[in-house]
């Protein structure tokens, strides 16, 4: 950035005009009231708290963040390029502070304009970071609709900028809700829901593409860690206290996020260790389920600079009893269905030099639910239930290196999921079952920086994946299966902006190869698969900015998942029953269209988003029931999906703001399936057709130093029509969610919750034959009490 260069979008301000009349005795008078006004102005300027997440890079690329996200204008008067490369600014900061920090050790300085506007020049004095001071609770940090950061496409972009149907929740959001899981936060995205069906594993639906069977339908991703290939769509719970962000990715991801990605992608993302501070964050909380039982929760963050600038770690701990309400209808003993969650997470982040970034985490959780999950009858009941343990681990390095004008970055991730299932899965049939998965990756990508006539990423991608299962069902042969998945992938992603600037044209494709071999097997009998499945995935996108902070964009994008081996049980009880069923089963695919919008409008107080899509899904997988326990596996002919969605956030002051969703999706199969409930039209598995939900938060100063935090919401969902093999629709679900809170500048904070608020008891997901199904917990009081150092 050259000698007076402004920033991209600014506008300098215009010169005074000097005023003429007979009044010339008042222009003093007139012209020093005008200036304190101005000076008063550019000192709440200077001094207002934004929300920034600016990592080290170009001083100029870190100012235009800087603008973005405080709102503020800056003019340079020198080259910037000669600058060292900027630390990070991350946290609720004063715009006056998170700018010294920025420019610490650039040999630059600045000043604040009476109009607002900051001048950077070397020829200004050099001031160095403010001494660090405790936040205070005056007022709310002002959220910049337009400038939430996402890293959708694998590079840092403004939401509103990213051509792609994509909602992010940043960590304060999460706090502020009491939002327990990431479950919860996908239900409130539009186009995405999800069942939590206790014992650490959640179902989600993105876009009407939901399946029981196969590899991840829907992309779900903890860190870089990607919870795919492993035979079953599982998503494991991953508890909300001290997330970075979660991310929901609508529509096939197939180009940079690979197989599995074919309704979207989830994105949950934990904070990284703060370099320059020492922070500690203590929670506890106690609540009681109306007709059930207590739980409790006690919660613990540490971050830990071990050097300065160079190394430090963070460390988070949880500990929570979940309250139970399910009663065992043949003993009588109450709220058997009681969880207890454990976590540890570390993660640490080292700066080698100025440009090299190593960032190291290990995440466990151990779930133990002895009395079932969420699942009873409509009178809040099980006459037969199984215990579940569930425990997963993950564990990535991360190493990046920034250049000049690009970065290049290179993941290793593990993780490792066990489940023990114990019990009966019917009256006088008992159920033992102990599944084990296992999944490496190595990727190497490489990303473009900086703003750009072309964008990229270009990248490949390792995959190892095994399955172990083991399992004992009432007086059948017990059986054991094992399935590895061994793939790779090249992919590339690029962005140009055309000689029209408005315009822009993306375009991705991923080549994705993966070997399974499995065998299946009980007695002298088995089922074996070795197979190479293969895909070529595109992406298509064409973007056009007709004003700033408005995107409107199309896409075709394709998604695809593998194959997998047919259970040899239910292959050989098919058999005795006359049931005819494949050993294998082929992989499915998706191509989906769509056409979004995104825009900012009232003074940047309004921010709508909507879109409207069309899938085909081809070769669905299916489940064929074979006795009251046991199914089998068949590709169907697919599904047709058709739907559109809307977000609107309003914030007509600091102070107060609404949130509204919704979303309709007419999602159904194409063809009778023989030997099932499915026929032509049914409802795709667990999809319900139309989901809403509003919010509400409002901020007040109660008192100095304290701040009066009121949140409130509603969620409906219609019902779940199709269950997983045979039985009932569930019901329309309707819950609202109140939350009354005390912040204080000393650093604690109180408050009261109320979930579940209509005591909402329908059946979330279908019903079985026998009319059991995922219920909502009842209505939940609670409190919970928050110190933070």
């Amino acid at each position: 950035m050259s000698a007076a260069a402004v920033r991209p979008g600014a506008t300098p301000p215009r010169a005074e005009r000097r005023g003429r009349g007979s009044c010339w005795l008042r222009v003093p008078l007139l012209l020093g009231l005008a200036s304190c006004i101005a000076l008063s102005h550019a000192q709440d300027r200077a001094a207002r708290p934004s929300s920034f997440a600016i990592a080290p890079q170009s001083l100029e690329d870190a100012l235009i963040a800087f603008s973005e996200q405080s709102g503020i204008q800056f003019v340079a008067i020198g080259d910037l390029k000669t600058a060292t490369r900027t630390p990070t600014v991350r946290g609720v900061l004063d715009n006056e502070e998170a700018l010294r920090r920025l420019l610490a050790g650039s040999g630059f300085g600045y000043t604040f304009r009476a109009s607002g506007v900051v001048t950077i020049s070397r020829d200004l004095p050099v001031r160095g970071p403010l001494p660090a001071t405790p936040a205070t609770a005056s007022a709310p940090a002002p959220i910049e609709l337009a400038g939430v950061q996402v890293t959708a496409r694998r590079r840092t972009e403004r939401s509103i900028d990213v051509p792609l149907a994509v909602t992010a929740l940043d960590g304060q959001q999460l706090d502020g809700m009491g939002i327990a899981n990431a479950a919860q936060a996908i239900e409130s995205v539009p186009g995405a829901s999800s069942v939590d069906i206790g014992g650490g594993f959640t179902q989600v639906q993105i876009r009407g593409v939901s399946s029981s069977l196969g590899g991840n339908d829907n992309g779900y991703y903890l860190d870089d860690i990607p919870f795919t290939g492993v035979t079953v769509p599982w998503h494991p719970d991953a508890r909300a206290f001290d997330l970075d962000r979660v991310e929901v990715l609508r529509g096939p991801q197939g180009t940079l996020f690979g197989e599995g990605s074919m309704g979207g992608t989830v994105r949950i993302l934990t904070r990284k260790p703060e370099l320059d501070r020492l922070s500690l964050l203590a929670q506890g909380g106690w609540s009681t389920a109306s007709g059930g039982g207590s739980g409790w929760s006690a919660k613990l963050m540490a971050n830990l600079p071990v050097f300065e600038d160079r190394l430090a770690v963070r460390v988070v701990a949880t500990d929570e009893s979940l309250p139970g309400w399910v009663d065992d209808a043949t003993d009588g003993r109450r709220d058997i269905n009681t969880q207890r969650v454990r976590t540890r997470r570390l993660r640490a982040t080292f700066l080698p030099t100025e440009r090299w970034r190593l960032d190291a985490a290990h995440w466990s959780y151990r779930s133990s639910a002895p009395g079932g999950g969420y699942a009873a009858d409509d009178a809040m009941q099980v006459a037969y239930y199984y215990g579940r343990d569930a425990d997963w681990t993950t564990s990535n390095l991360v190493s990046t290196y920034e250049g000049d004008a690009s970065a290049l970055t290179y993941t290793y991730a593990e993780a490792d999921l066990a489940q023990r299932q114990q019990g009966e899965i019917l009256p006088d049939t008992a159920y033992d079952s102990a599944i084990d998965i296992g999944v490496r990756t190595h990727e190497l990508r490489w990303s473009s920086t900086g703003q750009r006539t072309v964008a990229w990423t270009v990248g490949a991608y390792r995959r190892q994946a095994r399955r172990l299962d083991a399992s004992a069902i009432g007086e059948v042969a017990p059986s054991r299966a094992r399935q590895e998945n061994d793939g790779g992938a090249l992919f590339g992603d690029a962005t140009v902006q055309l000689p029209n600037p408005a315009w822009s044209v993306n375009l991705g494709l991923r080549y994705f190869e993966d070997q399974v071999q499995g065998v299946s097997l009980t007695g002298d009998a088995q089922t074996t698969l070795d197979e190479q499945f293969h895909s070529w995935n595109p992406r298509l996108g064409l973007s056009w900015t007709p004003a700033d902070d408005t995107t409107v964009y199309a896409s075709l994008a394709k998604g695809f998942r593998s194959g997998q081996l047919q259970p040899i049980t239910s292959f050989l009880l098919a058999q005795a029953a006359g049931i005819e069923l494949p050993t294998r089963i082929a992989a499915d695919r998706i191509i989906t269209a769509e056409l979004g919008a995104k825009a900012l409008a009232r003074e940047g107080r309004v921010l709508v988003e909507a879109a409207v899509f069309q899938s085909r899904w081809r070769d669905v997988p299916v489940r064929v029931p074979v006795t009251d326990v046991f199914n089998g596996l068949v590709n169907s002919d697919g599904a047709k999906i058709r739907g559109a969605e809307i977000g609107l956030t309003w914030k007509p002051r600091d102070s107060l703001s609404f949130q509204l969703e919704s979303a309709w999706v007419d999602a159904a199969y194409t063809a009778d399936v023989a030997g099932t409930p499915i026929t032509r039209g049914s409802p795709v598995y667990n999809t319900p057709r139309l989901t809403w939900g509003a919010a509400g938060e409002y901020h007040r100063t109660i008192a100095r130093g304290m701040q009066g935090i009121a949140r409130a919401g509603v969620r409906y969902h219609s019902a779940r029509q199709a269950s997983l093999t045979q039985g009932s629709p569930g019901d329309d679900i309707l819950s609202a969610h109140v939350r009354l809170g005390v912040e204080t500048a000393a650093g604690w904070s109180l408050a009261v919750y109320g979930d579940n608020l209509t005591n909402e008891q329908g059946a979330d997901d279908a019903r079985t034959t026998r009319g059991v199904a995922t219920r909502l917990r009842p209505r939940t009081l609670g409190v919970e009490l928050q110190v933070r150092y």
